[in-house]
C-alpha cells in the first residue's frame, strides 16, 4: 500500500522523524560540549540529515495524497509545521556548513567573538527542543551584534513557530508573534540578500500561515536564486510549485 493512503506508515515515519531530529539536536549539544570530534560530528550529521530529508519528503508526499479533511483552525498550524519539516529544521541544522557561524559584516574578535559563537551554537541546539529558549538565546546574540543575520533569521523562525502554536490554541498575540518573525526575515534579507534562509522562511510563513500565494511568490523565487543547501533544494522547489499552482488557480478562477 502506498504511503499516501497508509496512516500507519505515516505514523512510523513521524516517529522516525522525531528520532532523527532528536539525534541531530544531541549531536549539536555534544559538539558544543566538546564531547564529539569534528570529523565524527560531520559524518553523523550528514548521515542523519540525509535520512531526515528523505523521511520529510515522504511524509510531505504522503500527507498530500491523503483525502482532504474538513477545514479546522488546526489545519493552518499543521501546514506551518509541514513547512518546518520541509525546510526550517533541516536547513537550520545545516547552517554552519551552508552559511558559516558568523553574519555578514561581522568583524568582532577575541572574547566577544567567542561569546557570540558560543551563543549561536547554543541557540542552534535549542531550535528543535525548546523554541522559546532559542528565542532568548538569539536575543542575547543580537545584544552583542544587532545585525547578525543568522540570529535575525532563526529568532524570526522560532517566533513564527511559537506564534502559530499560540494562534492554534486561541491564545491572544499569536499572530503578532508571527508578524514579528517576519520583521526579522525582512531585516536579514535587507542585510544580506544572497542568504537563502530568510527568504525561504518568509515564503513558508506567507503561504502556510497566511495562505498568501502572491506574498510568497517573491520570497520563494529569491530563496531558490540564493542557492539554498542541496539537501533542501527539492523541498523548496516543491513549495515554489505549490505557490505557482495556487496563483494559476487564482488567475483562472
Amino acid at each position: 500500500m502506498s504511503v499516501g493512503i497508509d496512516p500507519d506508515r505515516l505514523a512510523r515515519l513521524e516517529e522516525e522523524r522525531r528520532f532523527l531530529l532528536r539525534s541531530l539536536d544531541d549531536l549539536e549539544r555534544e559538539r558544543a560540549a566538546g564531547d564529539l570530534e569534528d570529523a565524527d560530528y560531520e559524518e553523523l550529521r550528514d548521515g542523519y540529515t540525509a535520512r531526515a530529508a528523505a523521511v520529510l519528503r515522504e511524509i510531505e508526499t504522503g500527507r498530500a495524497a491523503l483525502p482532504p479533511a474538513k477545514p479546522r483552525r488546526t489545519g493552518r498550524l499543521a501546514a506551518v509545521w509541514v513547512g518546518v519539516a520541509a525546510f526550517g529544521v533541516v536547513a537550520g541544522l545545516l547552517l554552519a556548513q551552508a552559511f558559516g557561524q558568523r553574519g555578514a559584516g561581522d568583524t568582532l574578535t577575541g572574547d566577544i567573538d567567542t561569546s557570540l559563537n558560543t551563543l549561536l551554537v547554543e541557540a542552534r541546539g535549542l531550535q528543535v527542543s525548546d523554541p522559546r529558549a532559542a528565542i532568548d538565546t538569539y536575543d542575547e546574540v543580537l545584544k552583542i551584534q544587532p545585525d547578525n543575520v543568522e540570529a535575525l533569521t532563526y529568532r524570526g523562525w522560532m517566533l513564527v513557530q511559537v506564534g502559530a502554536a499560540a494562534d492554534d490554541r486561541g491564545v491572544p498575540g499569536g499572530e503578532e508573534l508571527v508578524a514579528r518573525g517576519e520583521e526579522g526575515f525582512d531585516r536579514a534579507i535587507a542585510l544580506r540578500s544572497d542568504y537563502a534562509d530568510p527568504s525561504c522562511f518568509k515564503a513558508i510563513t506567507r503561504f502556510r500561515f497566511y495562505g498568501d500565494a502572491a506574498g510568497a511568490k517573491g520570497p520563494v523565487d529569491a530563496c531558490l536564486a540564493a542557492d539554498p543547501p542541496q539537501v533542501v533544494l527539492g523541498l523548496v522547489q516543491n513549495l515554489q510549485a505549490e505557490v505557482d499552482a495556487a496563483l494559476a488557480t487564482t488567475t483562472t478562477g
